[in-house]
C-alpha cells in the first residue's frame, strides 16, 4: 500500500551494531521525500512525527494503520 501525507503508520525497531537507535512505534507521516539513488531508480522517504519529533524512513520500511482522505 502507498504512504501518503496524515497517513497513520506503525515501523519495526532499528538497531547498529547492535544498539538500540529507535524503538518500534507509531506515528504521523507529515513529508514524503524523493531521493535519488542512481539515474533509473528512485526512493521514497517519509518523514514520520511521533510526540513531537520526527525522523526519516524509507517508505518500504513502514506499513499503514489508518490513512486519512
Amino acid at each position: 500500500m502507498k504512504v501518503h501525507v496524515g497517513d497513520r503508520v506503525s515501523y519495526k525497531a532499528e538497531y547498529s551494531c547492535g544498539q538500540l537507535i529507535r524503538e518500534a512505534g507509531v506515528g504521523r507521516v507529515v513529508e514524503i521525500k524523493q531521493i535519488p539513488f542512481t539515474l533509473r531508480t528512485k526512493k521514497e522517504v517519509a518523514v514520520v512525527e511521533e510526540n513531537s519529533q520526527q525522523f526519516e524512513i524509507i517508505t518500504n520500511g513502514i506499513q499503514v494503520i489508518k490513512w486519512e482522505e
